[in-house]
């Protein structure tokens, strides 16, 4: 019996090996084995209410650690088990051919575990799921017992979580509610609550920021050969300082300098190499994702996911951006393999050739378990929008390798005047190479202290030529906060939280650990951001990363306790490690984790006097938000679970407005709108034959309405008939084809949705603002759009 892990993985699998029969739960194969699938986690463990003992939540009955620990089949799930079960009693080997890593270990095992068999294990381990990779895989079938210590770590990891997360959040609940009598839950556990940390400490860095002004000296010198600009600096050793903390400063040497000649000192030329970015991994693809196609770390993992299950990618959750040399060699095959079909067959290269050699792509070291995420042999088909979409980004990602390097020339030109010093840099492109199908890596850098940025042009000069200080400006600027972090930003500090503690981490080799592995896994760190927003600590808008009232007094409560610290996180990830090869017992480990639960309980003391010291009468865990000020009273309006209140109640205030009204929910904005005695029309009210909109006012206590005029639902004028554009549901069209005017305009268009405020701007300024991610047919693009009368169609205008 072979075990895959999902559905589709289990067909892949059948049909390389060659599909007989297909049965409900399972497929016969033609050599007379069996294919089935879990569907992921099949079994789980008994949550604490489950045992009498941890039934009620109380301090004298933690920790939660149950001696044995119990698990059981999901409900939904215990067909597919059945199936399982009944075909492994019948089944003299088993392949355990779930994913490739320690999640997947879990999931096949547990569930092999729970079936009673104990017969031949033997274990699949492919990088993806072409047809080609699948036979191989079964010609070189692992031993059961190769994989063992992974599995050991893996139940240490689910048993250690389990106690961590269930104790440490019904004992921070329980000590927090003896103080606030707050019901609110708090959760926490081994990863979760060193990641709201990161968030934390970004959210006081921003708050506490406070801009510094500096000034910049740009001149305008004229030489011989032409013009060009320069910037003052100075040069202290290896450092380059090219700022002035004050105007004086600036407006000394500019004064000093002005009218006077300068000598070239220095000019150099030189051939640079641009070299493709790296090839892709569970991290990277989330950033790219987000930069390119505005998808969330949530929405990437699963159409990624997908995409993979359907055998198209490489497995997804890796933690390399390389490949090893035999996976380079087979790339290449299976690049020349689809290339003649591919829907992007501008994208390739003339020749294709193996990575082999290239370091910067190919490392067997570093792509030991698994390498990095790169198409398949086979051309996808039956892809959504959304999986196309993410499935171009890999292959262009891939491609660029394979092209050529870019090269370009970098002129720089140190000009001296009255000993003052100036600085030029101008970068022209010989060869565009990769750039032709991929947008360069922006380097996203914290510190202040760049260099400055490159000209537009530079003549040719020599070192010694002489060159007049024309015109002179004296620039103001300000320093920068620390940018918000994005969601997937947040999950690339998780992976390289090496660098947060580089200055504290006391162990060398835990440090190291942070640096190389993180904290979580590449499986797990997306599910980790979004029960944090789940939780209510967090919020994600646009795909950035917000502190909430709730998470901040949280980790302000718990923010020196040891289950927040990234260290302790990287000291256990080193004890997982360790299990999995072999060189740590997993029954000494479970026995340390113990131990560490216990500690955690001599902490309430001290967790309850961060709280009393944060007591400021309003609620600490509970997130309020205030959506205006009460008319009445002149108190906090704020959001409840029904409707938005006045906070006065306890004083007699009745002020509310519901949330919803006429069965349409009334979002916070439209609350604050209406409570600024603003108009606001909500959309799609049902109606008895179709729904319609309406007009509402809050007056004097009570929703008024009216039905909206045309003119109100105007978006401007038709630029054929003059007369009113309106939105439809599908389009946005002008009210005058009755009178036989077909103006209409798209209400998608090349993959993005065009807004009715963005139409408005259109119809009265003749363009849209920039709209960002653009697809055509070779590339993604941003422009603004416009409209052609004559053609009648939308135009690209800059």
């Amino acid at each position: 019996m072979i075990l895959a892990e999902k559905p589709d993985m289990g067909r892949n699998i059948a049909e390389a090996l060659g599909v007989a029969k297909s049965n409900r739960g399972y497929i016969g194969l033609k050599n007379g084995d069996v294919v089935t699938w879990a569907i992921g986690h099949i079994i789980r463990l008994k949550k604490p209410d489950t045992y009498p003992q941890y039934k009620d939540w109380r301090i004298d009955s933690l920790p939660v650690i149950p001696e044995p620990m119990m698990s059981e089949v999901d409900p939904a799930k215990k067909d597919q088990f059945q199936v399982i079960k009944d075909l492994l009693a019948k089944a003299d080997s088993c392949v355990i051919a779930t994913d490739p890593g320690r999640e997947g270990e879990h999931i096949g095992r547990t569930i092999i575990e729970a079936c009673g068999y104990k017969g031949k294990l033997l274990r699949l381990w492919i990088d993806d799921l072409t047809p080609a990779t699948i036979r191989t895989g079964f010609q070189q079938l692992k031993d059961g017992a190769d994989t063992f210590f992974l599995a050991e770590s893996a139940k240490v990891r689910a048993y250690a979580d389990y106690w961590m997360g269930f104790t440490a959040t019904r004992f921070f609940t329980l000590a927090a509610q003896e103080v606030t009598n707050e019901k609110t839950v708090l959760s926490a556990g081994r990863v979760q609550t060193p990641t709201l940390r990161i968030v934390y400490d970004r959210e006081l860095a921003i708050e506490n920021f406070t801009a510094q002004p500096f000034f910049t000296l740009m001149i305008e010198l004229v030489a011989k050969t032409g013009s060009y600009k320069a910037q003052w600096f100075k040069q202290f050793d290896d450092r380059m300082v090219y700022r002035f903390d004050t105007k004086e400063e600036a407006e000394t040497i500019r004064k000093k300098i002005a009218g006077q000649t300068g000598t070239v000192t220095r000019y150099e030329e030189k051939q640079v190499k641009r070299h493709a970015p790296q090839l892709l991994h569970s991290t990277s693809i989330k950033t790219a994702a987000r930069k390119e196609l505005g998808f969330s770390i949530d929405k990437t993992v699963k159409v990624l996911q997908s995409v993979y299950d359907k055998g198209f990618i490489t497995y997804p959750r890796t933690s390399s951006r390389h490949l090893s040399e035999n996976a380079a060699d087979k790339l290449a095959a299976d690049l020349t393999t689809i290339r003649e079909a591919s829907s992007y067959k501008n994208l390739f290269p003339d020749n294709i050739r193996s990575l082999k050699g290239k370091s910067r792509f190919v490392d067997n070291k570093k792509a030991a378990e698994h390498h990095a995420i790169v198409p398949t042999g086979q051309n996808p088909s039956g892809l959504s929008d959304d999986e196309q979409k993410l499935y171009a980004l890999i292959l262009r990602y891939t491609l660029a390798a394979h092209h050529p390097e870019g090269l370009d020339k970098e002129i720089m030109a140190v000009t001296t005047v009255a000993r003052e010093t100036f600085y030029t840099k101008a970068v022209h492109v010989l060869e565009e190479g990769w750039r032709k199908i991929l947008k360069p890596e922006i380097e996203e850098k914290e510190q202040e202290d760049e260099q400055p940025r490159s000209v537009a042009k530079m003549p040719q000069l020599r070192q010694g030529d002489q060159a007049d200080v024309q015109k002179s400006d004296t620039l103001t600027g300000k320093t920068s906060a620390p940018k918000r972090l994005a969601d997937d930003e947040l999950e690339k500090a998780m992976e390289h939280a090496g660098r947060i503690v580089e200055d504290t981490a006391e162990d060398d080799d835990v440090l190291q650990l942070l640096k190389e592995k993180g904290i979580g896994t590449p499986a797990t760190r997306t599910a980790i951001i979004q029960e944090l927003a789940n939780r209510e600590y967090i919020e994600i808008k646009k795909n950035l990363v917000y502190l909430t009232d709730k998470g901040r007094n949280f980790m302000q409560m718990v923010y020196r306790h040891p289950l927040a610290s990234i260290e302790l996180t990287g000291e256990f990830e080193k004890k997982l490690a360790e299990v999995a090869n072999g060189k740590r017992s997993a029954a000494s480990t479970l026995d340390e984790f113990k131990k560490f639960i216990h500690d955690m309980l001599d902490t309430k003391d001290e967790l309850q006097q961060h709280i009393r010291e944060r007591l400021q009468g309003k609620p600490l865990f509970i997130n309020i938000e205030e959506v205006g000020t009460c008319p009445k009273c002149g108190k906090p309006i704020v959001e409840r679970k029904e409707f938005y209140g006045c906070s006065g109640y306890k004083d007699g205030c009745k002020v509310t407005i519901p949330k919803e009204f006429l069965k349409v929910k009334l979002s916070a904005k439209y609350a604050r709108a209406l409570l600024d005695g603003k108009e606001v029309l909500i959309q799609n009210v049902p109606g008895q034959y179709a729904p319609y909109n309406l007009f509402v006012k809050w007056v004097e206590g009570k929703l008024q309405t009216r039905k909206p005029s045309t003119d109100d639902l105007s978006l401007g004028n038709c630029p054929h008939c003059q007369k009113p554009v309106m939105e439809r549901e599908n389009f946005y069209g002008c009210t005058g084809y009755q009178g036989g005017c077909k103006f209409t305009l798209p209400k998608q268009y090349l993959g993005k949705v065009i807004s009715a405020a963005q139409i408005r701007k259109l119809l009265k300024n003749g363009k849209t603002d920039v709209i960002k991610g653009l697809t055509g047919k070779q590339r993604t693009f941003d422009s603004a759009l416009g409209y052609d009368k004559n053609e009648r169609r939308l135009t690209f205008v800059k």
